[in-house]
This record gives structure tokens, C-alpha cells and sequence, in this order.
């Protein structure tokens, strides 16, 4: 704790540095030219532009520009000094439209664009000011939407765009990582999509091998800045038929497509250097370009926070994203990704780590690719059809080995002491190559849409364990000898190889049928799984019910299937055929406005849960899908809108999700079910330069298992070691969680650039996560992971021309 304050005071005190150096250098330099507005008003229900919609751009002054959109749909605005705005659409037979907070940049045309939905005589004075962009209409209310300046500005995010959603309904993150859980689900059960192609490889260091909490955490950092997304789409159930795979929440990311005027930034800050470009491609007029390269060392982190035992990670992420508008009713963008990652944990972070309770020897490498093409076009008078094609690919193998700094007086030189390397090897490749058609249009019910969706896997996994392995954590039920207080991983138990290619496809249709305040969304999905070599029909409902200004009511329901890992089915021949998991969810909800501002959003939610993959035995990796369960909960959002310099909003959630594996042992609770969760924060702009923000969490605890220690369980003549004997599933609950996270960034003009000078601790006070304990046989105790504050701080410079 001593060395974290001192780290933290470090932190604090280079970055008060920073910001006098940056307050008194600034103070004569000239602001520069000013910086303008592009605005793109579409119909919601056509996507056609509109003509003579009028824009009104306020800036924090109150002082008001006004213009009104040509036949193209666009609006241009020139000479705004750089700072946010709000902008407001209104036009004819139109629900108005508000974006609260829009930056403008020097010498930069920033791209906004704004979707008004037609504001027919049963919606006169029902609906109440919109969003610029929103989240699916037609879905339940927890639908939530993030833009670019709230993923960016978020508190907590640091670099890292996962983190930015902390504060949308059902959603838990309980770390300083990017991974969370919604309403009581795994990290890995969330569906994610990039630009509307499938990707569920956006977070890195997701670990293979090691500690019980790395491998069950989901991985720690996503492969996104949140300046690289330009919106976050986030639902945490009852999701349209155009979705599946899985079933715990879908999050679809947009990557930024690029702005009119050149633009161009350098991020240094503690892990390393990232840099962009955003702009003209300069070899196409109509063809902009995004572009982000960043390569990270959080060892350098780590050692700032005297955290020396965690290893080394480093991740290198590259995203390139090109928009051509062929004509106003054709477009094609292309987006390339390639992120690999390494992480080192040798001997020398096991003599870091206190009292040696970690004495794993980790090496991990990954690859990560991925290529799609898509094509979206204007059909008709109110049709639009997207085609996209797709190539992903990863690479990754994992060792796991372990050191015996116990064996040997303390002091020893780190190469002389004993430790059996790669005791356990798993490769993981996967190439997939796909193509999603969908298509959406107006008719005469409301609004239409049917898609088909077919890719085809490769995947070669293995795991190799080269010699019989002791573990000192097992479940009573277990296979072992008779007597013996430990199990032992064979060879002949472990070793796997999975070869595969199969083809899959998936078709849906759906209607939304308009009935003046309400409208009722009706779907079917069908899902041909080759790997399971299993039919799966998903119907999909949601109903929506505005009965007066300020009032919107929701319902929905269907049913969402899981397809297995391929690490689950690769890990036992047993597993090959495993079934996917089925979910049927119902939900309803309201939400509900008070003034301009101020909304409330409640959303209770039950669901069955079906057919649940079930591990069988620690030792050889089977799994069954004889697991059921129920799952039921209530979310809760206060929220106020940006206005009088300030936003924020306060989230709480209950679920109670339990599960029974069918085994004669009964129910018990999942386990990422928080009972209780409650969050507050905000953001508060001080003035054009100065932005402040803050979030506060809190969350009952997890549950965990139930257990006996055993002592010296190797006998005599042997090291001293203690086992844990796992005695009921989930039956004790571990501490709770809290945490504060703050944010703080100053902008300032240096000449020809902007600089951005940004401060984001992430459990400023160094709260315990509440996580799974470790357990260490050496000593026979459990382990709970100190917390620590993590800082990033760094600066931006920005130069647009």
C-alpha cells in the first residue's frame, strides 16, 4: 500500500507538471482558425436525406447559428470556434432532434450526422425531443446509445472503449479491465459486432491458462480506443431476429468513418503511443480514411504501481477503415484490423509476487485479422440493402508452467531456481470467412427487414500436456485414487487435437407493424449450426406503447441460443457434439421523462435458461448440456441529460440468477450473479478547457464455492502442501465490490496544435475487486487480490489542416 501511494503521488505530481507547463506555455499563443460543421439529416424509417430540415447549433455561450439542409441532406457551417455545442434539428411533420455535446475542432469540419424519425398524427406531441442517432426504436427501452464525445470523455475509460460503457442498463464492470457481465452472465456470453460483422475477439490478454480469475475474467483490454468508435449500440436483451450466437447482451461498435477536413493526433501516455489520422484519402474525392495505430507495454505500468509480479503484456493494435461514396445511393467501406499480443510471466515476476502465491509460468501469443467489405445501397423509393463480406483469423498458443521458489533459501539467484517450463501447451486457430446480406424497407405495416447470413469455420485447437501435473484445487467429485487429497493431471486424460470445417448459415425475417402509439415487432430466426450439426428456430416480439408526451412503454420476448466455445468443444472428444445453450427472455419496461431533461427508466426481466453446458470433472475437460436454470432481475436509471454544463445519471440493478447442473447437488447461485449493484456519476464541463467527471460503484458479492483445506496432502518425505477440496458450487459469497473512478482533461491551442492533457485513476483509493480467491498450497490459505489504483494519464496533441 506504502509503494501505491507513492506511485499514485508520482502520477498526480507529473501530471499537475504537465498542466502548468501546458497553462503557461499556451498563455500567448494565438487560437488559430476556427473549425466548422457537415450535418447529414436521414429519415429514420427510409434513410433517404431530408431537404429543409432547419439545424441550430448553440455553442456554451448561449450565441446561436442557424441553417437549414439542402436537397442532399447536408448542412455547412464554417467559422465556429473550436469548443462543444449542441445542435438541434426541427423540420415539418418531424420529432425534433437534439445532440447535446458536439466538438469542434481548429481548422476541422467535424461530421455529424442526425436520424429524425416522422412525426405522424398519432405521435403529435407523444414524442418529446429525440437523440441525433438513436438506439433500436422498436426494442425494449434499455436500449442505450453512446457517440463519439461520450465514449471518449467517459470516466474510467482511459484508452480503452469497453470501459466507456459503464452506466448503461444491466451492465457490470467490476475492474480496472475491460471485460463485464450483464445481468448475471459471463463476459463471454455477449455478442459483438464491428461495423455489423461478427467479432468476439475484441478484447485482449482473454487468457487461456493461469490463475482461476484470468481465465474465467473475459481478458483485459479491447482492441478499441474509444475515439476509434463512432457509436456504441448496447441492448442487454430482447434483441431483434437480425442477431444471434449469443444470448447475454449484443453490443454493436461503429468504427469512425473518416471526416471531410484532415486531421491527425499523437497519444503518448504511460503504456506507450498511439497514433490517427482522420480525413481525405487524397487518392479518391470521395473516399475518406481512418486510421489508428497504438502499441502498449503495460509492464512500464505495472512497475509504476510497483505491481512487478503480474508479467509483462504488450499488444500492438492497427485499425483502418475507408468510406467511398460512389454516389448518393451507393457506398462501400472497407475495414482491416490486425492486433497481436504478447504476454511474458517468468521467473523473475514469480520472486515479485509476496510469499510466492503465484507461481505460474505464463507465455502467450496471438495474431489477431480480420478484413470485411461492405456495400450499402439505396433501393427504391424506402429500401436499403447492405452486403458484407468478411475474413477473420487468429492464431494463439499458450504455455503454462510452474516454479518452486520454495524449494530453494531464500536469496537464490532467479536461474537457479527450479521450475518446470510448458508443462501445458493449447493452440487456437481459427479462420472464418463469411457473408451477411440484409435488406430493410418501408411498406405499407410499417418497416420491414430479412437478412441471410452464411460464413464457414476452420479451426484447429490442440492441447498438449507433457508430463503428469499435481493441482492442489479439486471437486470432491472428482476422479482420483482413493485416499489421495489432490488430483493429477495424465497426459492420456488432457491431451487433445480438434481438425474441423463446417459451414453455417442463418436467415431471418422480420415486421414491424405500426398501430398509431404503438408498434408491434414480429421476427423468426433460423440458425443451421454445422459444428452441432443442429436447427435452431429463434422467434423474436417487441411491443412499444407511447401513450402520452414523455411516456414510452416497451415488452419483449423470444428465444436466444449459444453456440459453445470452440475451447470447450476442442478440450475432450466427449465435446465435439456438444448442443448450444437456449434462453427464452421476457422483459417489460418504461421509461419515462420529466421536463427537457430528466428521465427515469425501470425494466424488470425473467428468463429460462436451457440446456447449459455443465463441466463434468477438472481432470479431463467433458463437459455435458444437462445445466437449466432461471435467471431474473430489475434494472433501474435515473438519468439527467447534458444541460447547464453537466450530465449524469445513477444505475442500480437486481438479479438472482441460479442454476442446477442436474447432478443430485441442487440449485446455487450462477456465477457472476451480483444480487446488488449501484452506481453514480458524472461529468461537469468548467469551462471550454477545463472537463471534470466521476463515477462511484458498488456491487454485493459473488458467489463462490464452498470448501475443506487439506494439509500436507503429499506425505512425508515430500514439500509441504495443502489442497482445497471444493465441497458445495457457489455456495459462500465473497466480499463486495466498490470503487471511485475520475476523470480529468484540459484542451488548449499550442500554435498549430491542440493538446489535450488527460488524467483517468481507475479505483482511485484502492479498493479490492471482490474477485475469485487464489489459492496458495504452499501456505494452505485463499488469497485475496489486493487493489490498486491504476492511473493513466498522458497527452494528446491534435493538428487538423
Amino acid at each position: 500500500m506504502v509503494a501505491e501511494q507513492i506511485g499514485m503521488k508520482r502520477v498526480v505530481g507529473i501530471f499537475t507538471g504537465v498542466l502548468l507547463l501546458c497553462a503557461s506555455s499556451a498563455g500567448a499563443m494565438a487560437q488559430g482558425a476556427d473549425g466548422g460543421m457537415r450535418i447529414t439529416v436521414v429519415s429514420v424509417e427510409a434513410r433517404r436525406p431530408l431537404e429543409g430540415v432547419t439545424v441550430t447549433v448553440t455553442d456554451r455561450d448561449g450565441n446561436v447559428v442557424i441553417a437549414r439542409t439542402e436537397a442532399s441532406g447536408t448542412a455547412e457551417l464554417s467559422g465556429l470556434e473550436a469548443g462543444l455545442y449542441a445542435v438541434t434539428a426541427d423540420g415539418v411533420d418531424l420529432v425534433t432532434v437534439r445532440e447535446p455535446s458536439v466538438r469542434v475542432v481548429r481548422r476541422s469540419v467535424t461530421p455529424l450526422t442526425i436520424e429524425m424519425l416522422a412525426r405522424t398524427a398519432a405521435l403529435e406531441e407523444i414524442v418529446v425531443t429525440a437523440r441525433a442517432q438513436t438506439a433500436d426504436p422498436h426494442g425494449a427501452v434499455s436500449k442505450s446509445l453512446l457517440n463519439r464525445e461520450e465514449l471518449r470523455s467517459a470516466v474510467g475509460s482511459g484508452s480503452d472503449v469497453m470501459r466507456a460503457l459503464d452506466g448503461v442498463p444491466g451492465l457490470i464492470s467490476d475492474g480496472e479491465f475491460a471485460s463485464f457481465s450483464v445481468r448475471g452472465r459471463g463476459p463471454r456470453d455477449n455478442l459483438i459486432l464491428i461495423d455489423g460483422v461478427p467479432f468476439d475477439r475484441v478484447i485482449h490478454f482473454d487468457q487461456t491458462l493461469g490463475e482461476e480469475e484470468d481465465i474465467g475474467g473475459g481478458g483485459r483490454y479491447s482492441i478499441f480506443a474509444p475515439s476509434s468508435i463512432e457509436r456504441a449500440e448496447f441492448s442487454p436483451g430482447g434483441w431483434s431476429a437480425a442477431y444471434g450466437g449469443r444470448s447475454g447482451s449484443l453490443l454493436k461498435l461503429d468504427v469512425a468513418g473518416g471526416s471531410p477536413t484532415p486531421s491527425a493526433s499523437l497519444r503518448v501516455d504511460i503504456a506507450g503511443l498511439e497514433f490517427a489520422y482522420d480525413g481525405p484519402s487524397g487518392l479518391h474525392d470521395d473516399t475518406t480514411v481512418f486510421f489508428t495505430a497504438r502499441q502498449f507495454d503495460f509492464g512500464r505500468v505495472f512497475d509504476l504501481i510497483d505491481e512487478k509480479d503480474i508479467g509483462q503484456p504488450e499488444l500492438t493494435d492497427i485499425v483502418l477503415k475507408t468510406a467511398t461514396s460512389l454516389d448518393p445511393a451507393n457506398t462501400i467501406e472497407f475495414l482491416g484490423i490486425y492486433a497481436p499480443e504478447k504476454y511474458t510471466r517468468d521467473i523473475f515476476n514469480v520472486l515479485e509476487s509476496p510469499n510466492f502465491e503465484d507461481v505460474s509460468l505464463i507465455d502467450t501469443e496471438q495474431d489477431l485479422y480480420l478484413a470485411a467489405l461492405s456495400w450499402r445501397r439505396l433501393v427504391g423509393e424506402n429500401g436499403e440493402w447492405t452486403n458484407r463480406l468478411y475474413f477473420r483469423a487468429n492464431d494463439k498458443t499458450t504455455s503454462e508452467g510452474e516454479a518452486y521458489p520454495d524449494l530453494v533459501p531464500e536469496g537464490t539467484p532467479a536461474e537457479e531456481v527450479p521450475v518446470r517450463e510448458r508443462l501445458i501447451t493449447v493452440t487456437e486457430k481459427e479462420t472464418e470467412i463469411g457473408w451477411r446480406s440484409d435488406y430493410v424497407t418501408r411498406n405499407r405495416f410499417g418497416r420491414g427487414s430479412a437478412g441471410l447470413h452464411v460464413w464457414q469455420v476452420d479451426v484447429d485447437y490442440s492441447a498438449i500436456l507433457r508430463e503428469e501435473w499435481d493441482r492442489f484445487v479439486f471437486r470432491r467429485t472428482d476422479p482420483r485414487p482413493p485416499g489421495q487429497q489432490f488430483i493429477t493431471l495424465m497426459p492420456e486424460d488432457i491431451n487433445s487435437l480438434y481438425e474441423a470445417k463446417e459451414t453455417s448459415y442463418a436467415a431471418y425475417g422480420e415486421q414491424v407493424f405500426e398501430f398509431g402509439p404503438w408498434d408491434l415487432r414480429a421476427g423468426l430466426r433460423y440458425d443451421r449450426d454445422g459444428f452441432a450439426d443442429e436447427s435452431l428456430v429463434s422467434p423474436r416480439l417487441a411491443a412499444n406503447w407511447r401513450p402520452s408526451p414523455g411516456i414510452r412503454m416497451s415488452a419483449t420476448a423470444g428465444v436466444f441460443h449459444q453456440s459453445p466455445r470452440f475451447l470447450v468443444r476442442a478440450a475432450s472428444p466427449d465435446n465435439f457434439t456438444i448442443q448450444n445453450e437456449r434462453i427464452t427472455h421476457v422483459s417489460v419496461g418504461l421509461e419515462r421523462y420529466f421536463g427537457a431533461d430528466w428521465s427515469l427508466l425501470v425494466e424488470p426481466y425473467y428468463q429460462w435458461l436451457d440446456k447449459l453446458i455443465v463441466e463434468q470433472e477438472r481432470t479431463s475437460g467433458r463437459v455435458t448440456n444437462d445445466g437449466e436454470g432461471t435467471n431474473l432481475g430489475l434494472d433501474i436509471v435515473l438519468s439527467r441529460r447534458f444541460a447547464d454544463g453537466w450530465f449524469g445519471s445513477a444505475v442500480y440493478a437486481y438479479n438472482n440468477a441460479r442454476l442446477d447442473d442436474n447432478d443430485g447437488f441442487g440449485k446455487y447461485r450462477a456465477d457472476f450473479n451480483r444480487r446488488h449493484f449501484f452506481s453514480i456519476g458524472g461529468s461537469w464541463e468548467i469551462s471550454e478547457r477545463w472537463k471534470v467527471g466521476a463515477r462511484w460503484k458498488w456491487a454485493s458479492g459473488r458467489p463462490t464455492d464452498a470448501f475443506i483445506i487439506n494439509e500436507d496432502v503429499l506425505g512425508p518425505g515430500q514439500p509441504l502442501r495443502f489442497s482445497k477440496e471444493l465441497t458445495q458450487k457457489n455456495a459462500l459469497q465473497l466480499d463486495s465490490f466498490h470503487s471511485l473512478n475520475i476523470r480529468i482533461d484540459y484542451r488548449r491551442s499550442l500554435g498549430p496544435v491542440d493538446l489535450v492533457a488527460f488524467l483517468d485513476v481507475i479505483n482511485v483509493y484502492g479498493a479490492s475487486d471482490g474477485g475469485s480467491q487464489e489459492f496458495d498450497p504452499r501456505r494452505g490459505v485463499n488469497v485475496a487480490e489486493d487493489g490498486e489504483a491504476f492511473p493513466i494519464f498522458g497527452l494528446i496533441f491534435e493538428r487538423s489542416w
